[in-house]
C-alpha cells in the first residue's frame, strides 16, 4: 500500500473510466458506465468509432428499461486506438484485452506510464489470477480482479479478488465503486482459477458432457431440465438456500444430517469426461438442433430481453 491516502479519490467522485479492449466484454461494460452518467475512453487498436457506438446503441434500450442516470448519455465515449495521454486523467481502469497473461501484463506495464499511480486497475479476466497479472506492475497494489459475469451491462455480479500484492484498501474501494454504480459486487476471500462463479459453471458443465457422452440425455434434453428446473429456482436463490428449504421445517441442518448422504451418494456417480473429438461433435450436433435457424444475435438478443424482464421482476421484490 502507497500511503494511508490510497487511492486519493472516493470511490462515489469516480467520473472518467478507463476501458482496455472493445470486444463484447469491454463494450458491454462501457455501455454500462455510460448509462451510470460516467464518460468512458476506450482503448482497441481494433475496434472501429462506428462498431463501438453501434454496439452501444444496441444496448442502450435495455439500459433504459433497467433505468438510466439522469446524466447519462451514450456518445460520451472517445476510442483510442493505444494507450496514450487520453488515459491521463481517468479516474479508474476496466481491463477487458484478451484472455492471454502475457498480453495483460505488458498491457499494464504501458499504462502505468501514463496513469497516476493511485488509480484502481481492475481486470475483466474469467479465469487468470490477479497475482500473476500485476507481478510486473511498478504499483501491484492497486491491481485487482473485477470479474463481471456475461453480460456486464446487465447482469449485476462483479467479482472483486486481490492479488498477493494487492492493497486491501484498494479492494475495499473496489466494492465501494461497483457498489456505487448499481453491480452487486462480492469480494472473493482467496484466489481460484475461475473465482466462483466460473468454477460453479464449469462444474455444472463437467457434468453436462457426461451426461451427453454417457447417453444419460441429449443437449436439448439437460437444456429442458435446467432452464424449467433448476434454473428457475436458483434465479431466485442459490443453491444453500434452495437446500435449506429442502430441509423442510427442520432446514439446512435437518438437509445435512438427513440427506446430505444423498447428495455423497450423486457425487460419487458424478462423471470426469473427457473432451474428445467424438464428444464434441455430438455437443454440436446436438446443440445446433437446438438453436434451429436461430442466428448468434437472434438468440442473443432473446437471452437479454429476458434477463432485462427477470430483473425487473425480482427488483420489485
Amino acid at each position: 500500500m502507497r500511503n494511508n491516502n490510497f487511492p486519493t479519490i472516493e470511490a462515489d467522485a469516480v467520473r472518467k473510466i478507463g476501458i482496455l479492449g472493445g470486444g463484447t466484454i469491454g463494450a458491454s461494460w462501457a455501455a454500462y458506465f455510460l448509462a451510470r452518467g460516467l464518460r468512458v475512453v476506450m482503448v482497441d487498436p481494433v475496434v472501429s468509432g462506428a462498431d463501438l457506438h453501434a454496439s452501444i446503441e444496441k444496448m442502450w434500450p435495455m439500459l433504459a428499461q433497467l433505468g438510466l442516470s439522469s446524466d447519462a448519455d451514450p456518445s460520451r465515449v472517445t476510442l483510442c486506438s493505444h494507450i496514450d495521454n487520453t488515459l491521463a486523467d481517468v479516474d479508474f481502469i476496466q481491463e477487458c484485452s484478451p484472455e492471454r497473461l502475457a498480453h495483460k501484463q505488458t498491457l499494464l506495464s504501458e499504462l502505468e506510464a501514463v496513469i497516476r499511480s493511485d488509480i484502481i486497475i481492475a481486470s475483466s479476466t474469467s479465469s487468470l489470477l490477479a497475482s500473476d497479472i500485476q507481478a510486473n506492475c511498478a504499483h501491484p497494489e492497486r491491481v485487482l480482479v473485477g470479474h463481471p459475469f456475461n453480460p456486464p451491462h446487465l447482469l449485476p455480479l462483479v467479482e472483486v479478488v486481490a492479488g498477493s500484492k494487492t492493497a486491501p484498501v484498494a479492494v475495499d474501494w473496489a466494492m465501494d465503486f461497483y457498489s456505487w454504480i448499481g453491480k452487486a459486487p462480492v469480494r472473493v476471500k482467496k484466489e481460484a482459477v475461475g473465482h466462483i462463479a466460473n468454477r460453479l459453471t464449469a462444474a455444472l458443465y463437467r457434468e453436462v458432457v457426461n451426461i451427453v457422452a454417457e447417453g444419460i440425455g441429449t443437449a436439448a434434453d439437460v437444456d429442458a431440465v435446467m432452464t424449467t428446473g433448476p434454473g428457475l429456482r436458483w434465479a431466485l436463490m442459490g443453491p444453500n438456500l434452495t437446500y435449506h428449504l429442502g430441509g423442510g421445517s427442520g432446514g439446512i441442518a435437518h438437509y445435512m444430517a438427513h440427506l446430505g448422504p444423498t447428495q455423497e451418494a450423486r457425487w460419487q456417480t458424478l462423471g470426469n469426461p473427457k473432451l474428445t473429438d467424438e464428444v464434441k461433435a455430438q455437443i454440436v450436433v446436438e446443440v445446433l438442433e437446438i438453436v434451429g435457424e436461430r442466428t448468434i444475435e437472434e438468440l442473443a438478443e432473446q437471452r437479454d430481453d429476458r434477463l432485462v424482464r427477470l430483473r425487473m421482476m425480482l427488483e420489485q421484490d
